[in-house]
């Protein structure tokens, strides 16, 4: 019985983490693009932003970094770096920073498509061109950057990523039959008549919510989910940075997956915690598929080995994420 659970579960992480999902290559012509860059006291992540951005735009793109409230050199380094700045105004009762700051650049620009990238992205040479490439009317299309870990203690957090792409629902044998209900927000872009015509970031729904991304799809309805290494990468900046980041997002995003996915995404780590317990054959082949899966979200290497260490720092996520209900900080300000 035991063994059976453990296959189960097993399984489940194979077929809701299939395979990764690369955005289709451009093919002709596209609009132009206007980029937003939410920024709070990210100095010294824009430089690898921006540069490969700057690199990417055609005649017509615009590229906005809005400034939300600084404390370090955030709009000198976007400025040298050939990016607009935009100061964010004070933000107003009701309203979460990151919602706040795309609402204002959103409001600065003027191309028929928005693309909305977080400040710690490193964006693949032809991200703006197939982004650009597959957005529609009616649909937000986001992109989850593979996590490219440096060091050993960084790459702890892995599983995080790996069960936010299983609880997508995107990247099942179904591929885009199944359509996902979520968004990812460091990669996001939708055309400007579908935002403008939902309200955007300044919809209720959205403005106040930890998981904008999520909320800005609901309101859209339709959703289209990419996750590839040669797309977008990030850069975690810590342990206890990554970690509370995860946490911050961690149960909006649980609350948005479907009942199957979340089911299959428990299951699968359920035989991961009780693999040890099953029998010692499961031990080798847990690691093995952590290795595999794990490469599909980010950088592992030896970390696979250690996979119950990982399950343990993702209970501790999800934990913390429960907790971070009632109140929690971010960058500074409190978020109830």
């Amino acid at each position: 019985m035991r063994w059976a659970l453990f296959a189960v579960g097993w399984t489940a992480g194979w077929l809701l983490l299939w395979a990764p999902r690369r955005l289709p290559p451009p093919s002709g012509a596209r609009p132009p693009v206007a980029v937003v860059v939410p920024a709070r006291d990210e100095a010294a992540a824009l430089p690898g932003l921006l540069v490969a951005l700057t690199a990417q735009l055609r005649p017509g793109d615009e590229l906005v970094v809005v400034d939300d409230h600084s404390a370090d050199a955030t709009a000198a380094v976007a400025t040298s770096h050939g990016a607009r700045v935009i100061r964010a105004p004070a933000l107003p009762d009701g309203w979460l920073g990151k919602p706040h700051a795309c609402t204002v650049g959103a409001a600065a620009t003027t191309a028929p498509v928005l693309v909305f990238v977080d400040a710690d992205v490193r964006p693949g040479p032809g991200l703006l061109d197939s982004v650009a490439a597959v957005v529609t009317d009616d649909v937000v299309v986001s992109v989850q950057p593979w996590q490219d870990a440096e060091r050993v203690a960084q790459r702890l957090t892995v599983l995080a990523n790996v069960v936010a792409l299983m609880g997508s629902a995107a990247f099942t044998p179904a591929g885009e039959h199944v359509r996902p209900d979520v968004a990812f927000g460091p990669v996001l872009a939708v055309t400007r008549a579908t935002y403008e015509r939902v309200g955007g970031h300044a919809d209720p729904a959205v403005r106040a919510s930890r998981t904008e991304d999520i909320a800005l799809a609901a309101r859209v309805g339709a959703s289209r989910v990419f996750s590839h290494r040669r797309d977008a990468t990030f850069h975690p900046r810590g342990l206890r940075a990554t970690v509370d980041g995860w946490s911050r997002t961690m149960a909006a995003g649980i609350a948005s997956t479907r009942w199957w996915a979340l089911l299959g995404t428990v299951a699968w780590v359920a035989s991961l915690a009780g693999g040890p317990f099953v029998g010692w054959a499961a031990v080798p082949l847990s690691a093995l598929q952590v290795a595999v899966l794990g490469r599909r979200a980010g950088r592992t290497g030896i970390v696979a080995a250690v996979y119950p260490l990982l399950v343990v720092v993702l209970v501790v996520i999800v934990a913390r994420a429960g907790w971070a209900l009632r109140r929690t900080t971010w960058k500074g300000r409190s978020i109830a």
